[in-house]
C-alpha cells in the first residue's frame, strides 16, 4: 500500500519537531533547519522581556520578528494573546508544508 505524500510530509514535520539537535544535525537540510531554530531561539529570548517564555503581540511588535507580528492571531492557536517559541516553530513547519504542497502540485 502507498502512503500518502501528505502523511509522509506531516510525519515528517512532526518528526523535526521532536527529533533531538543532534539527529537534525546530520545533514544540509537539518543543518538549515537548525540555524533557522536556533536564529528564532534568539529573537524569542531577546523578545521575551519579562521572561514568561511566552510573546505578547506588545513583546513581538517591538521586536524583530515580523512574520510573527504579521502572523499573530494565527499563531495563537488558543487565543491567549501571547504565544510560545513551539507554537511559533509549529506555524513555522505547517507554512514551509504548505509552500511545499502548493509547489508539488503546480508540478514545479
Amino acid at each position: 500500500m502507498k502512503t500518502p505524500r501528505f502523511a509522509v510530509v506531516g510525519g515528517l514535520a512532526a518528526l523535526l519537531l521532536l527529533a533531538p539537535v543532534a539527529a537534525i544535525a546530520q545533514n544540509g537540510t537539518g543543518k538549515m533547519l537548525q540555524t533557522a531554530k536556533n536564529q528564532l531561539h534568539a529573537k524569542f529570548v531577546a523578545a521575551d522581556k519579562d521572561k514568561d517564555g511566552y510573546l505578547s503581540k506588545d513583546e513581538v511588535a517591538k521586536a524583530d520578528l515580523p512574520r510573527v507580528a504579521k502572523h499573530f492571531d494565527e499563531i495563537d492557536t488558543t487565543h491567549r494573546g501571547k504565544v510560545s517559541e513551539k507554537e511559533i516553530q509549529v506555524f513555522t513547519l505547517q507554512r514551509m508544508k504548505a509552500a511545499h504542497d502548493a509547489k508539488a502540485a503546480a508540478g514545479t
